[in-house]
């Protein structure tokens, strides 16, 4: 493909405004033609500031466009199934943001009919090019740290809920919580870096301390609502247990009485460890490597490739995909594996009991 890839844009909020749009833009070989939003003047304004030729209201007309060859979706969790159903049926490919969906069966449903389609569905598992994690992926593809039988993965935000009363706090639009919404990255990545090991059980636990008292909001999410509605988790913990033997425990919270933000994952092998802990070693040098020589302890601090913006290479390889020139960072089968682990937690902190693979 030598032409540009002409793009449209699902959504009009802050993720496409603040991320889709200005990367996009910035990549070689990516047009952007065309951005909807339900709120037509938010359409019409974004249009505006970044010069783009056409606004719409219903998605519809915007996949329907003979000039669009892709879209990316950035909307509400539960309008993401049919936003990508729709464009992938009128033969575009589809960058969607996470989660893949609300429910398997929708998940299922797009995953489906991207195979029938013959198009690329792209997730946005926007972690996986942190120079960091690519360290320790290596780390663990290469064997330097054996076996690993136990892993942390742990994003904690004191004050991070986000647009309070809007679609982000209300369970049928958002699927979820903080676990839905952080925790879909921390489950994807440490398992990522793990080569995504089979797992035999999930046990969950989630709550609601702080959301149903408006206490702890973040900047993030702008159409927030006093007194809305919130029935989500604001704090949610996933506990793997691994075919072989193994543990991988994942915990994130929008809210809690604690740091101002903890970011941490820890691989423990039985011939090395790794520990990405910027909290505790500093964002400049963020990550360890341990294992023995001669039988001493050793710590090894790597040297990391300075990446000025890692979130946006999803976009980009996207593009490179679309154009035949690249693989894509996550698929949506790799979303709806995902998918199906949240699923199971949520199933297993309603039922308090753990859920069998």
């Amino acid at each position: 493909m030598t032409s540009p890839v002409r793009l449209g844009i699902v959504g009009a909020g802050g993720i496409t405004t603040r991320g889709h749009i200005p990367t996009l833009q910035a990549v070689p070989g990516a047009q952007i033609v065309a951005i909807c939003d339900t709120n037509l003047a938010r359409a019409q304004a974004a249009a505006t500031q970044f010069n783009l030729p056409h606004a719409f209201a219903d998605y519809r007309e915007l996949v329907e466009h003979p000039e669009i060859d892709a879209v990316t979706v950035g909307v509400p969790n539960a309008l993401h199934a049919p936003v990508t159903l729709a464009a992938l049926a009128a033969g575009k490919h589809v960058f969607c943001e996470k989660p893949l969906a609300t429910s398997i069966a929708d998940g299922e449903a797009m995953v489906a009919a991207a195979r029938q389609a013959g198009r690329i569905l792209a997730l946005n598992m926007s972690n996986r090019p942190r120079p960091e994690f690519l360290a320790m992926r290596r780390a663990v593809s290469e064997g330097r740290l054996g076996v690993v039988t136990y892993a942390l993965s742990r994003l904690m935000r004191r004050s991070g809920i986000p647009g309070f009363g809007s679609w982000f706090t209300r369970r049928d639009l958002s699927g979820g919580g903080a676990l839905m919404d952080i925790g879909v990255h921390m489950l994807d990545t440490v398992l990522w870096i793990m080569g995504f090991p089979p797992i035999a059980a999930v046990r969950g636990e989630t709550q609601a301390v702080h959301g149903p008292h408006e206490r702890l909001l973040g900047p993030w999410g702008a159409d927030r609502v006093a007194g809305g509605v919130f029935d989500v988790d604001d704090l949610a913990a996933i506990h793997l247990r691994l075919a072989g033997s193994g543990l991988v425990t994942v915990e994130v919270a929008w809210a809690f009485y604690g740091p101002n933000k903890e970011e941490r994952i820890q691989l423990a092998g039985d011939l090395g460890g790794a520990d990405f802990f910027p909290e505790l070693y500093g964002k400049e040098q963020p990550l360890r490597f341990f294992r023995e020589e001669g039988g001493e302890p050793v710590e090894i601090i790597p040297t990391l490739p300075e990446v000025e913006w890692a979130w946006g290479l999803s976009l980009a390889r996207f593009v490179d995909a679309v154009r035949g020139e690249g693989q894509l960072l996550a698929t949506g089968e790799e979303g709806l594996y995902i998918l199906r682990l949240l699923d199971a937690a949520y199933r297993s902190a309603a039922e308090g009991r753990e859920i069998a693979l």
